[in-house]
């Protein structure tokens, strides 16, 4: 059976100032991304304005590791998470949390994730994320969501064109994945609250 990704959400990586954090959340919210992931706990003051601004998209705190998290884009690690996951009949997502950079051209790709700090050695999208152009991440999403992947949720390149990365970024998961538009919600989910704190 082919499975589709349910949900792309985007995570903001620690050391932002609040301004920057609530400024990219508002954006999420607006382009429709499902979740905005939280690597620290902030402060009950911010965790307020991130759930305010970042609304429609739920604001998700990663306090520990997931039970389903892979950390590269790699279908058959995937396949072999999901096939865990279906033995021993958990309900929990499978996330693939990766990089991205993505751009119109391959030069673009590589110039987004060269400026970006974040994605130097291990981290960088080309080994681990997703990466190159358009169309190439494309392929790249619709491998992770047949092999079984839930959600998707991707660090982004911030040094600069921010909005415009997200929108490229919403544009291709939505064009790889129409069928989510119509899709009926899983029966064995709950509907979830307007924050949600993995781990303990």
């Amino acid at each position: 059976m082919t499975r589709h990704l349910l949900s792309v959400g985007i995570m903001l990586p620690p050391g932002l100032t609040d301004d920057v954090a609530v400024s990219i959340a508002a954006m999420t919210g607006r382009l429709g991304f499902a979740t905005v992931h939280l690597a620290d706990v902030p402060t009950p003051g911010l965790l307020a304005r991130l759930i305010e601004t970042a609304a429609p998209a739920l604001v998700v705190v990663n306090t520990d590791e997931a039970r389903g998290l892979v950390r590269v884009n790699d279908p058959e690690t995937v396949a072999a998470v999901r096939a865990r996951l279906d033995a021993a009949e958990s309900t929990c997502p499978l996330q693939v949390s990766v990089p991205i950079s993505i751009g119109r051209t391959m030069n673009e790709a590589f110039a987004r994730a060269d400026l970006e700090p974040r994605f130097s050695g291990d981290r960088h999208p080309r080994d681990v994320g997703i990466f190159g152009t358009f169309e190439q991440a494309q392929e790249q999403v619709l491998a992770l969501a047949r092999a079984g992947a839930d959600d998707l949720v991707l660090d982004v390149p911030l040094e600069r064109d921010i909005a415009d990365v997200l929108a490229q970024i919403r544009a291709l998961v939505v064009g790889a994945t129409p069928e989510l538009l119509d899709a009926p919600p899983r029966k064995d989910r709950a509907e979830p609250p307007r924050t949600v704190f993995y781990g303990n």
